[in-house]
């Protein structure tokens, strides 16, 4: 688009409300209809709170942290090491599940 066809657009919509609802009737079904679709689309399935990306989001970077802690005490032997990377995972897991039920005791924000 070139300068002089983005002035003239500018000046096509210059008071035009950005945020206001389509005139349009066909326009205006088709957000009802999304909206009415959107609505009747099913809650994530949880588990104790927990929706299946949460858990493996909890899991996975314990997982992850174990291995990078079992890296870093390898250098000292291996049942030292091992003890290493299990405790780097349950510390992760026990803490992101930690700040999970912190988040859901915590009121919203306004």
């Amino acid at each position: 688009m070139s300068r002089e066809e983005r002035r003239a657009y500018q000046r096509l919509n210059k008071k035009v409300d950005p945020y206001a609802l389509p005139s349009n009737p066909a326009l205006r079904a088709r957000q009802e209809k999304i909206r009415a679709k959107r609505a009747m689309k099913p809650a994530p399935r949880t588990r104790a709170g927990l929706t299946t990306r949460a858990l493996v989001w909890i899991f996975g970077g314990g997982l992850a942290a174990g291995f990078v802690a079992f890296s870093l005490a390898w250098p000292s032997g291996m049942p030292f090491a091992a003890y290493v990377g299990a405790a780097g995972a349950v510390a992760w897991i026990g803490l992101a599940f930690g700040l999970r039920l912190l988040g859901r005791r915590t009121p919203p924000a306004r």
